[in-house]
C-alpha cells in the first residue's frame, strides 16, 4: 500500500527548528520568499547607484553671487570643517608646501592676461574706475565697517574708487534648530538690512574663512561682476585686496598707480616681513593687481588644493604660472612704507598702516597721518601724493622697531630654516 504524501506543516517553524533542521530552508515557499527578497534588495541597490551616478555627473547649478548660499563650499566637507577650526585635516606641512609648487592647469589653459587686455577709459559712456578696493570684513564686524565709513573711506574720491566690504557667510551650526542657528539667522537678517542700507557690501558664496579660498572667491566675484566683451561700465583698472585693520594713504595710492599702464601685469604691495617658505609674494595687509591679472585668476576654476591656505602666498603662486616672455609681471615692492603701524617710521612717504586692531588705534593713526601731511604743508588730496620712487626708496630702509621685532621672533624660534626676512 502506497503511503500518503508527506506535507510540510501549516504552522511556521520556529527559529530553533530552522537552526537544527536547515533542510526547512528548501521548502518551496521559503525559496520563493528568499528569491523575492534578494530581487527587491538588488533593485533598490541598483536604483540608488543610478541616482548617485546621475547626481555626480550632472553639471552643478551656477551660483548667484548676490544671494545667500546654502552649504556650497569647501568648509562643508570634512576637511573644510577641520580647516575652519584651525586644523590642517589630513594635510601635513610637506603636502601644503608641495601644493604651492604644483602647476594649476586651469590657469595654464585659460585666456592669458596679454589676451585679456585693459581698455578702460575713466570718462565717457562706458567709463570704468581707477581702482576697486575690497576691504575684507566679516558678518559680525558692523562696528568696524561703520568706523571705516566714517573715518577712512571719506578720504577716497568716489569717482575714482569703488569700495566694497567683502564678506562670506557665517559658519552653519551643527544643530539647525538650536540657539546658535537662531543667532546666525538674526545676524544674517542684520547683515542683509545693512547691505540694503549702504550698498557697499559683497556677500561671497562661501563660509567666511580666509584659509578656505576667500581671496580667490573675491577675484572670481570681481571678474564676473565686470565681465563682458569690449568696454564694460564700472570695470576697474586695478583691483586691491585689503584687511579691515589697514589704513591706505589715499594720496600716495593715487600717485603710485596713476602713471601705470593697466594693460601691464602690475602686482603691487610689500614683501617686507614676509616668510620665505612660499616663494615670492606680497603680504596680505594690502596688495593690488591690474585688471588682466584679476580677470585671469578669477576665471580659473582651480581645485581647493590650489586656493586654500595662506591667501597672500597663494596669489604669488598663481602669478608664477605666467610665461615670463609673453606675460612678464611688473612687481612694485613698497617695502617698509607698508606694515604694522608700531614698526614703521611713519612719514609722508608711508603708503599703508596695518595691525590697527582697536578702533581707537584707527582713529589715532588716521589723525596722525593727516597731521604729518599738514605739518609738511601738503594737502591730503589726489594731487599731492608723494612720488612713488621716493616711497620705494624709503621702503628699502628697515625701521629700527621692525629690526627689534625681527630679532624677537628669531629668539622665539620662529626663524625656522631662515624663513624670516
Amino acid at each position: 500500500m502506497t503511503s500518503p504524501a508527506r506535507a510540510y506543516p501549516l504552522t511556521r517553524p520556529s527559529v530553533r527548528q530552522y537552526i537544527f533542521s536547515p533542510q526547512l530552508f528548501l521548502r518551496p515557499s521559503i525559496r520563493l520568499k528568499s528569491s523575492l527578497y534578494v530581487l527587491s534588495i538588488t533593485i533598490i541597490i541598483l536604483v540608488i547607484l543610478a541616482l548617485n551616478a546621475a547626481t555626480s555627473t550632472s553639471n552643478p547649478p551656477e551660483v548667484d553671487v548676490n544671494t545667500v548660499p546654502s552649504h556650497d563650499s569647501p568648509a562643508d566637507s570634512g576637511e573644510g570643517k577641520d580647516v575652519a577650526k584651525g586644523k590642517d585635516a589630513h594635510l601635513v606641512d610637506q603636502e601644503i608646501q608641495r601644493s604651492f609648487e604644483e602647476p594649476d592647469f586651469s590657469l595654464l589653459a585659460s585666456a592669458q592676461p596679454h589676451e585679456i587686455g585693459c581698455d578702460i577709459p575713466l570718462d565717457g559712456k562706458d567709463k570704468g574706475v581707477f581702482m576697486f578696493l575690497g576691504i575684507f570684513s566679516a558678518a559680525d564686524k558692523r562696528e568696524r565697517r561703520d568706523l571705516y565709513r566714517q573715518v577712512v573711506i571719506p578720504d577716497f574720491p568716489s569717482d575714482q574708487f569703488t569700495i566694497k566690504f567683502i564678506l562670506g557667510t557665517p559658519p552653519f551650526p551643527e544643530n539647525p534648530i538650536g540657539q546658535e542657528a537662531i543667532a546666525r539667522t538674526v545676524l544674517m537678517n542684520k547683515v542683509e538690512a545693512e547691505m540694503r542700507e549702504f550698498g557697499d557690501m559683497v556677500m561671497l558664496p562661501m563660509i567666511d574663512n580666509i584659509d578656505l579660498g576667500k581671496t580667490h572667491e573675491y577675484f572670481k566675484w570681481v571678474a564676473k561682476e565686470y565681465s563682458g566683451p569690449g568696454r564694460v561700465k564700472g570695470r576697474p583698472r586695478f583691483v586691491m585686496k585689503a584687511d579691515d585693520d589697514t589704513i591706505l594713504v589715499m594720496p600716495n595710492l593715487i600717485s603710485g598707480f596713476k602713471d601705470l599702464n593697466c594693460a601691464d601685469n602690475v602686482y603691487w604691495g610689500t614683501s617686507a616681513g614676509r616668510s620665505h617658505y612660499f616663494g615670492d609674494y606680497f603680504r596680505g595687509l594690502a596688495y593690488a593687481m591690474s585688471w588682466p591679472l584679476v580677470s585671469w585668476i578669477g576665471n580659473a576654476e582651480m581645485p581647493p588644493a590650489h586656493i586654500i591656505k595662506i591667501e597672500d602666498a597663494r596669489t604669488g603662486q598663481w602669478l608664477r604660472h605666467l610665461d615670463p616672455v609673453t606675460d612678464p609681471v611688473k612687481r612694485i615692492d613698497m617695502g617698509w612704507t607698508m606694515g604694522d603701524w608700531n614698526q614703521l617710521d611713519v612719514g609722508v612717504e608711508t603708503v599703508a598702516l596695518h595691525w590697527l586692531k582697536l578702533d581707537d588705534w584707527v582713529k589715532e593713526q588716521h589723525a596722525r597721518l593727516h597731521t604729518i601731511w599738514a605739518d609738511d604743508n601738503r594737502p591730503y588730496d589726489i594731487e599731492n601724493g608723494v612720488h612713488p620712487k621716493i616711497s620705494v626708496q624709503k621702503g628699502r630702509q628697515t625701521p629700527e622697531r621692525a629690526q627689534k621685532e625681527h630679532q624677537r621672533q628669531k629668539d622665539l624660534g620662529w626663524d625656522v630654516g631662515g624663513n624670516l626676512d
